[in-house]
């Protein structure tokens, strides 16, 4: 019987891999149909674990295969809490996820608030830590991919150790909701027990 790889545990366990890297957030997702769908993120956020469009540079990474760095050259001194990170931090590191030699299946983005230039030495650990990350990926995209985007959410929430009266207010509904997507993501999870799945 396979088993889900443990969301929780492998979210601290790349924590503890990025803690070599100077960063403020950071998003592994899979990729689905030119969109990253989150799998893990360095908080809990409804913005950092719903699906985005991929930005050019993210699909400029995925093309070449290869980790791709973004610095800003102009000052940003006012930092607004709101704004798209991902557009207007100064430093961004995009990691495709893939098996050596096969074509990216997922993306690590990383970005720095304050003002950081990346060097060749973080890029090639975010290229060598892209390599190790992907089988946790592949693990995960077939059974998250079963789930709607609600339940993506509400699966994410689990893994970071929500009650379902916690969930509920996440969701911004009552309780009697977020249980049943709860339920619903246990039944399509558990579903998948006939495949056989790795863990990081």
């Amino acid at each position: 019987m396979g088993q889900l790889p443990d969301l929780q545990e492998a979210r601290r366990r790349l924590g503890l891999a990025l803690n070599a890297l100077c960063h403020d957030r950071w998003v592994l997702g899979y990729l689905r149909g030119g969109w990253l769908q989150p799998i893990a993120a360095s908080e809990v956020s409804r913005r950092l674990l719903q699906s985005r469009p991929l930005m050019p540079l993210a699909r400029k990474a995925l093309f070449e295969m290869k980790p791709l760095v973004v610095n800003t050259v102009a000052d940003r001194s006012e930092l607004v809490e709101g704004y798209e990170w991902e557009l207007d931090w100064p430093a961004i590191l995009y990691a495709p996820i893939a098996e050596i030699g096969q074509r990216p299946l997922g993306l690590l983005v990383i970005g720095c608030r304050r003002d950081h230039w990346y060097t060749d030495d973080d890029v090639a650990y975010t290229h060598t830590l892209g390599y190790a990350l992907a089988p946790m990926v592949a693990a995960l995209r077939w059974p998250l991919s079963r789930l709607n985007e609600n339940e993506v959410e509400v699966a994410q929430l689990l893994s970071n150790g929500l009650s379902t009266q916690e969930i509920a207010r996440a969701l911004k509904t009552n309780e009697r909701q977020a249980r049943s997507i709860v339920d619903s993501v246990s039944r399509k999870l558990q579903a998948v027990d006939g495949r056989t799945l790795m863990t990081w």
